[in-house]
């Protein structure tokens, strides 16, 4: 649908030929001045793409996250790889590894959303500034 509503903007934009005062509009159907040329249904289908979009983002980024701790605490832990199962001391030192790895992350994390958050009131509290 997206590809057919960018092939329907150029269409009519080459059949009307170009108007300095007609308004434009980008590919996703939004105009200059914020209005948007979208059918409501198309809107919705953009926002589920946008979504979709999102979601495979973030699997992405957790599979990421997951591919780099196994790296890490296989590196740390594995000194000689054998078809034999693990060791006591190999288990604990993963555990261990996996434990500090997600908790890193967790400081991550709260560090990213505690700046986002001041960053956020930041920007409210200018605008608060200058409507007075």
């Amino acid at each position: 649908w997206y590809q057919r509503r960018v092939r329907e903007a150029v269409v009519s934009t080459q059949s009307t030929g170009t108007n300095m005062n007609a308004e434009s509009y980008d590919p996703f159907g939004q105009s200059s001045s914020g209005t948007s040329s979208l059918h409501p249904s198309d809107a919705v289908k953009m926002q589920d793409l946008v979504s979709a979009i999102e979601t495979s983002i973030q699997i992405e980024s957790q599979m990421n996250i997951i591919k780099s701790m196994n790296q890490t605490c296989f590196e740390r832990c594995i000194y000689k790889p054998t078809s034999s199962p693990l060791g006591n001391g190999e288990r604990q030192c993963i555990a261990k590894c996996m434990d500090r790895f997600q908790d890193g992350l967790k400081v991550v994390n709260q560090t990213i959303m505690q700046r986002a958050k001041a960053e956020s009131e930041a920007m409210h509290h200018s605008a608060g500034m200058s409507n007075h």
